[in-house]
């Protein structure tokens, strides 16, 4: 939101290094915009678990 662009955690949040932006995500920090190029894959998720789609839709078809 437009009003969030002055908030000061987020300020502080984009001069951060502490997360990288993934391939998939086209971000300018100066214009405090983000975009996704494509669509990402599981093998592009960034967390250590083991993903189980299968798992997920059989709860949540019960």
């Amino acid at each position: 939101k437009e009003a969030m662009r002055d908030h000061v955690i987020v300020l502080e949040a984009t001069g951060l290094a502490e997360r990288d932006v993934p391939d998939y995500v086209d971000a300018d920090h100066n214009k405090m915009t983000a975009s996704f190029v494509r669509v990402p894959g599981l093998a592009d998720v960034p967390y250590p678990v083991h993903m189980e789609p299968n798992l997920v839709i059989e709860f949540y078809s019960r």
